[in-house]
């Protein structure tokens, strides 16, 4: 489990709760008014209200001077001047609390990853899986169909039986069914620390370097290019209209 994996097994058992109730696409609706609101929350919480709304007073102010101003260029300049080190000042100001506030829709994001964009198999569907290097021996127990070099098909077993993958030393890469619908398999990297895999790494001393099983995939919107389709757009799309709104509702600064 990494650093942004904290919350996760929350963030499941409460989707459990909500999935009696609510379907996956108004899940990700809520989770995503959810992450919206303790956004804004956390904002106004750690930033300046007070002063954002000052220097906003004077940058315009020192706006509308500039658009009336008629005399020589050093006049002006000083006032261009001046509304640069504003604008810098009310960057200054927000950046730090925007970045903190921002932390829990990441924490939702590597959730959501796992939790709604790949589904398990049922049981006995033909999966596609691919090992690198592809020249790289595996065994498998019980034996895999094999496509051609480095490409395997396996039926997905039931729960209570279980399938090996090894490599040429008879090392364990993997067991299905998986644990979590998680499509890639590969060796513990530096960013594991923040973002870890929930089925687990390769070993170390392993020749393979990485599995990839074709895990069907969950599609919440139906049209427009690839990427919209997962359930990450779905949630951002919500967190930015939600954030937005509550911004004007309550006049943010």
């Amino acid at each position: 489990m990494g650093i942004f994996d904290i919350f996760s097994p929350f963030l499941s058992w409460f989707d459990a709760i909500l999935e009696y109730v609510l379907s996956p696409m108004a899940r990700l609706v809520f989770w995503g008014i959810a992450a919206s609101i303790l956004t804004m929350w956390l904002y106004v919480l750690f930033s300046s209200q007070g002063k954002l709304s000052q220097i906003k007073t004077e940058i315009a102010e020192t706006r509308k001077a500039l658009s009336e101003y008629e005399d020589d260029f050093k006049g002006a300049w000083q006032l261009i001047r001046r509304s640069l080190i504003l604008s810098l000042k009310q960057i200054g100001l927000a950046l730090g609390p925007t970045i903190l506030a921002s932390l829990p829709v990441l924490f939702m994001l590597v959730w959501l990853g796992t939790a709604y964009n790949y589904r398990l198999p049922e049981t006995g569907a033909i999966i596609d899986i691919k090992t690198f290097p592809a020249s790289a021996e595996v065994q498998w127990h019980p034996q895999a169909k094999s496509a051609e070099k480095g490409q395997w098909q396996i039926s997905w077993p039931a729960s209570d039986e279980q399938l090996w993958l090894r490599d040429a030393t008879s090392q364990v890469i993997t067991t299905f069914p998986l644990s979590e619908p998680v499509p890639i398999l590969h060796k513990r990297q530096w960013w594991n620390v923040l973002f870890g895999n929930p089925i687990g790494y390769i070993p170390e001393g392993s020749i393979l370097e990485k599995v990839e099983i074709a895990l069907p995939e969950n599609k919440y919107i139906k049209f427009g290019p690839e990427w919209m389709h997962s359930s990450e757009a779905v949630f951002l799309l919500v967190v930015v209209i939600g954030s937005l709104a509550i911004k004007l509702l309550f006049r943010i600064h």
